[in-house]
């Protein structure tokens, strides 16, 4: 593999990293914004609903944990790939689609909840008022 091509799933590896920091500091917010509409409300539609969404969250840290792991799976491939002088390029580019594509469902589920959620904040502010 090129030095060029090294350089560039390197970059692609810490951009992943970052988006997946970003979604652990804002899965920590989600999840401190739910305890402050619980310390308000005691319903029982709220606290289902406040079970579900826990319920996601922690899926999500799982989620978010799983493809940090397969993250650094890959950051030692690709170290092995500049000592062993491309004997595992085909696994490097393999492991490299499924984590560009994990992170794209993750990313996508990770919005989608973050909108579920707003949606039940709103929800939930409007019918305390």
């Amino acid at each position: 593999m090129t030095e060029l091509k090294l350089k560039q799933l390197h970059y692609e590896s810490e951009t992943w990293k970052r988006s997946l920091g970003f979604m652990m500091e804002e899965n920590i917010h989600l999840k401190n914004m739910l305890i402050e509409i619980l310390q308000t409300s005691a319903e029982e539609k709220i606290l289902e609903k406040a079970e579900y969404f826990q319920s996601k969250f922690i899926k999500e840290d799982e989620r978010i944990s799983l493809v940090r792991d397969d993250l650094t799976l890959l950051d030692k491939l690709l170290v092995k790939e500049l000592t062993e002088d491309g004997a595992i390029i085909a696994a490097v580019n393999r492991k490299f689609n499924k984590l560009r594509n994990n992170l794209l469902v993750a990313e996508q589920q990770f919005s989608e909840l973050k909108s579920e959620f707003s949606y039940f904040l709103l929800e939930t502010c409007t019918s305390q008022n």
